[in-house]
């Protein structure tokens, strides 16, 4: 998506007739972007648009109707048809399935993953809200709490600054640049918008637009040169200097203390990760697992010693098994019924670490916030044992229908995974 954004830019100030050097790799970072996802056909209609757009702007500017379908005409023989011709095959050669019927798959897949199914709760602002019926604050809210404080400001700053701009002077002085800022604009805005308008199934927080970030960073930093430059007229902007050194130092202390669990982080304006906690998202694809499951293993080595390897456990986890079997010792056993299992590794997402009682042995937090935990639970196996044996040697032991599973506790957690 960055690739095709950067060559829609790129063939602005060379409109209508780019090279065919530059087609050629905007086509292919499209092609290759629909091959990832299909959602990467709006970049087809991004260039639509763009084309259209300049256009309308030479029309407007010679005064003369006609250029208008003159230059739309001329814009879609060259560079239109050129970028689908190549974009197109290159998505069939990355995508097998779309190979079986090129026409139709694709579009069943843009369907189907505009309104997927998943018919389960999200978390959002402390409420456990059903994915399917979303508030439109969901996605906005995400991105803003996901953003730097700085970029979040910078970001609010670029339609003050666009407005600003055109106050100052004439538009038409520089219709290349506006046209590559409006580009970036699309790119930002569209798919939330979309998003929002078509009320898409979304859960995790903002994961599956994380394509946008880069465009985020790219607006805010043109927002950033433009603030830089006006300070510099500024006799007493040193101080300025220092707090911006400070706060970037900041950031990069505070990805130090999440490291390697990085992508759980919110900004100040929600009280960081510590403050995020219940109210939204964190470890939603269990990365903390790997800690969780060495920390285990140091708890046993240091209770068993030389012992330990020749003895097996059981595990059962919460969420992704993957995430933790993949770390897991070969004398670590995965099962999937929690209730006999030795050791239960949970994250907190769906209050997954409150659904099974036990000792708890090791903790991953980062800054205040605990991601993972990991519950002893062989004194209550060994009692439910216990219990179960007592009950059936009972000589008065009534007669009754089939037992009751041993576990009764709801794990919406891992719905989605099984």
């Amino acid at each position: 998506m960055v690739c095709s954004i950067y060559y829609l830019v790129r063939i602005v100030p060379t409109l209508p007739q780019p090279s065919g050097a530059t087609l050629a790799k905007l086509g292919t970072a499209i092609g290759m972007t629909m091959g990832v996802r299909i959602g990467g056909l709006l970049l087809i209609g991004y260039l639509g648009l763009l084309l259209t757009l300049d256009g309308t702007w030479r029309a407007v500017t010679a005064n003369r109707i006609r250029m208008f379908a003159e230059t739309v005409l001329l814009s879609f023989w060259r560079v239109f048809l050129p970028v689908v011709g190549v974009a197109y095959p290159v998505t069939l050669l990355f995508w097998p399935w779309a190979q079986t019927d090129p026409i139709e798959n694709p579009l069943r897949a843009l369907a189907f993953f505009s309104h997927q199914t998943f018919p389960f709760y999200t978390l959002f602002d402390g409420r456990f809200v059903p994915a399917s019926d979303l508030p439109w604050t969901y996605l906005p809210t995400y991105i803003a709490l996901a953003l730097p404080e700085l970029v979040l400001v910078l970001l609010v700053c670029c339609p003050i600054a666009a407005v600003a701009a055109l106050w100052r002077r004439d538009f038409r002085l520089s219709p290349e640049k506006a046209l590559a800022h409006f580009v970036l604009g699309v790119g930002i805005v569209f798919p939330v918008a979309y998003a929002i308008a078509i009320r898409a199934v979304l859960f995790d927080g903002m994961r599956h637009f994380i394509f946008i970030l880069p465009l985020i960073a790219v607006a805010a930093a043109i927002t950033a040169d433009r603030s830089l430059a006006w300070l510099s007229r500024f006799p007493c902007r040193r101080p300025i200097w220092v707090v911006l050194a400070f706060y970037g130092c900041a950031h990069v202390s505070i990805m130090v203390m999440l490291h390697p669990d990085q992508y759980v982080y919110y900004n100040a304006f929600v009280g960081g990760v510590e403050g995020a906690q219940h109210k939204f998202k964190l470890d939603y694809w269990a990365n903390s697992y790997a800690e969780a499951v060495q920390g285990l293993e140091d708890y046993l080595r240091g209770e068993y010693g030389a012992d330990f390897e020749e003895r097996e456990f059981t595990v059962a986890v919460c969420g992704p098994p993957i995430s933790a079997g993949y770390y897991l010792l070969p004398n670590f056993r995965l099962v999937r019924d929690r209730a006999q299992a030795d050791f239960f590794i949970a994250f907190t997402k769906d209050n997954c670490e409150r659904s099974l009682s036990g000792r708890p042995v090791y903790r991953v937090e980062r800054m205040g916030a605990l991601l993972s935990l990991v519950l002893d639970r062989r004194n209550v196996v060994t009692e439910r044992r216990a219990a179960k044996q007592a009950s059936a040697t009972s000589p008065l032991r009534p007669i009754r229908g089939p037992a009751a599973p041993l576990d009764l506790i709801s794990r919406p957690a891992e719905k989605e995974f099984e």
